[in-house]
């Protein structure tokens, strides 16, 4: 007679529930592997939206800059006494604030800012030394002499730059550019001691066909910066001055 094992009657059940798990599993790995891919290709369409946002935001902060550091110069000249000047570096986010060293009178060359005409000369105190910086802003002084080199948000640069000027012979006003051929940084902004400064316009831009204009006024020394604005806006903008 052959011998029958004895099998324990839930015996059957445990392997169908082990086995039921075991495919329960499976399907949860692959769910799992599903969602991952779904959310690696909603990042990639999602990331350049981001970083559009972001580029726009440092474009605005480094608008923002800007101002301040006008504001700071004109509050430096009316304090110490000093013509203070504004400069960038065109093509990039660096600019610089220091007191003027040049002379302002009839033997100057012919283009001059509008402010320049309420002062006939300004010096600084010899033996001021120029800080070198890498960081975000720095500042440093020596006696009277006081020179801040500050760096705009990454990617965000300047573009391009007016003055208004005037000829002292003449009287007639016009607009020149602030980048002169072959010198590496612009023609100064500035700022006198009774709390005028220059007519002048700053354009920056974050290499995403993205601009704001930030534009100074000569007789209040108040600072303004535009919407961001793309480039067939600018050039709308551009149209209607």
């Amino acid at each position: 007679m052959p011998i029958v094992a004895a099998i324990p009657a839930g015996a059957s059940r445990d392997r169908v529930r082990l086995s039921g798990s075991a495919r329960r599993r499976g399907m949860t790995l692959v769910e799992i592997l599903l969602v991952l891919a779904l959310v690696v290709l909603i990042g990639s369409m999602v990331a350049p939206v981001f970083n559009g946002v972001f580029s726009t935001i440092r474009l605005r902060r480094g608008g923002d800059q800007v101002i301040a550091q006008w504001s700071a110069a004109r509050m430096r000249a009316i304090e110490t006494g000093e013509v203070q000047q504004f400069r960038f570096t065109p093509e990039t986010g660096k600019l610089v604030v220091e007191p003027w060293t040049g002379v302002l009178g009839a033997d100057a060359d012919s283009r001059r800012s509008t402010g320049a005409a309420s002062t006939s000369s300004a010096s600084t105190a010899a033996g001021g030394t120029t800080s070198t910086t890498t960081a975000a802003s720095s500042t440093a002084a020596t006696g009277t002499a006081k020179t801040t080199n500050v760096t705009l948000p990454e990617e965000v640069v300047f573009h391009a730059g007016e003055l208004a000027v005037e000829d002292y012979e003449t009287g007639e006003r016009s607009v020149a550019s602030l980048q002169e051929p072959g010198e590496d940084q612009s023609t100064p902004i500035l700022f006198f001691p009774d709390g005028t400064t220059s007519d002048a316009s700053v354009l920056l831009t974050n290499g995403k066909q993205q601009f704001v204009r930030l534009t100074l006024r000569g007789l209040t020394g108040v600072g303004r910066a535009s919407l961001v604005l793309t480039q067939e806006e600018l050039q709308r903008a551009d149209r209607r001055k």
